[in-house]
């Protein structure tokens, strides 16, 4: 792993991630998958879709999310076309292009703490001053366009990181399924998830990642395993 690692948080206040079982699906994940964070940093970088899936391989990568404010949903009614009669809105045919209404989970006041070491020093680097500076190249947002996002550096530049071995740790991220088994604690709300992880430049997805999640954004407790010391945070990296 490159020793140089960003934390930023971003907020917004509303989120879609939709899971993308069926075309039609609209239940949204809990929190941004790899994939979806992958697209999130080369927003801010100014990267060309689909030119950053290489940079965000898993031997040029590492990532980990922290969940900071307690999962929330709301649903609201979306506006789609109806295909049925054509794929565009038109006033001569008064059934092409009607409108239909789908019923979407939205997340609600979601806000992350996002983990970011890429090999490329230079990416970094870029990363670090527009983060610093608050910009981006490109408007980043939560899924779709209309929930858009702020972000704000965690430290004034790149943290330390220390790769530990332990056991009873409270860990502050989301955690991988098949790398650590939980300690189940009173009081608090747990689940999973399964959600893209690696991507290939033709937007098909090469391995999917499970995760254990606390909904209320506390930490959850690992009975060993490996983990990463960032500042104050106890992260899994990913």
């Amino acid at each position: 792993m490159n020793e140089k690692l960003l934390a930023f948080d971003i907020w917004g206040e509303y989120g879609y991630f939709r899971r993308g079982y069926t075309a039609t699906s609209t239940v949204s994940y809990p929190f941004p998958s790899r994939t979806t964070i992958a697209g999130l940093v080369s927003s801010i970088l100014g990267l060309e879709r689909d030119s950053y899936h290489d940079i965000f391989s898993k031997e040029n990568s590492k990532i980990g999310v922290n969940i900071l404010n307690p999962i929330k949903k709301s649903r609201f009614n979306l506006n789609y076309i109806n295909t049925k009669f054509g794929f565009f809105l038109c006033d001569i045919n008064p059934k092409q292009g009607l409108r239909t209404q789908v019923q979407a989970e939205f997340l609600k006041d979601p806000k992350f703490r996002i983990y970011v070491s890429l090999n490329d020093s230079n990416l970094m680097g870029s990363l670090l001053e527009l983060i610093s500076n608050h910009k981006s190249v490109y408007t980043p947002y939560f899924g779709i366009s209309e929930c858009l996002t702020d972000f704000k550096l965690v430290e004034d530049g790149f943290l330390d990181v220390e790769k530990k071995i332990g056991e009873n740790v409270d860990i502050d991220s989301v955690i991988l399924k098949n790398e650590s088994n939980i300690i189940i604690e009173s009081n608090k709300k747990y689940g999973s998830i399964k959600s893209p992880g690696f991507m290939n430049s033709e937007r098909v997805v090469n391995e999917y990642l499970e995760y254990y999640f606390e909904e209320r954004g506390n930490s959850i407790k690992i009975d060993k395993g490996e983990y990463y010391r960032i500042g104050d945070d106890n992260v899994i990296l990913f």
